[in-house]
């Protein structure tokens, strides 16, 4: 349990700083990568989470610098819906983008057990 949490925080932290340094489809990438490379179980889900939680702290590294939270409540007053939808868009898109990337590899490449690629 220990270590899958240490993986998914590792996770989240090298999909925060891609997302930092070279843009959003740092996510799906090291997403793929996850499911290519994890054999542990779920890995779609824990790219998910991973996901999420990386732009949970890249918006709260943000929200230090300026007025997240009304930023937040006239989005969602202009999508006619309350503040805190717009911040959970922005947990699910890369949880979605995370997630999907995972499932695929992981389905495009067969035969990973023990989470070796197969031999020629």
């Amino acid at each position: 349990m220990t270590r899958q949490l240490l993986a998914v925080v590792v996770l989240a932290l090298a999909m925060a700083l891609g997302t930092a340094w070279i843009g959003w489809w740092a996510v799906p990438v090291f997403g793929a990568v996850w499911g290519v490379t994890r054999y542990g179980a779920y890995p779609a889900a824990t790219a998910a989470v991973a996901g999420a939680l990386a732009w949970m702290v890249l918006l709260a590294i943000t929200a230090l610098g300026g007025p997240a939270g009304e930023a937040s409540r006239v989005l969602g007053g202009a999508m006619s819906v309350p503040g805190w939808v717009p911040l959970a868009l922005t947990a699910l898109y890369p949880a979605a983008l995370g997630a999907a990337a995972a499932a695929v590899s992981r389905a495009v490449v067969p035969g990973l057990e023990g989470g070796a690629l197969p031999e020629p």
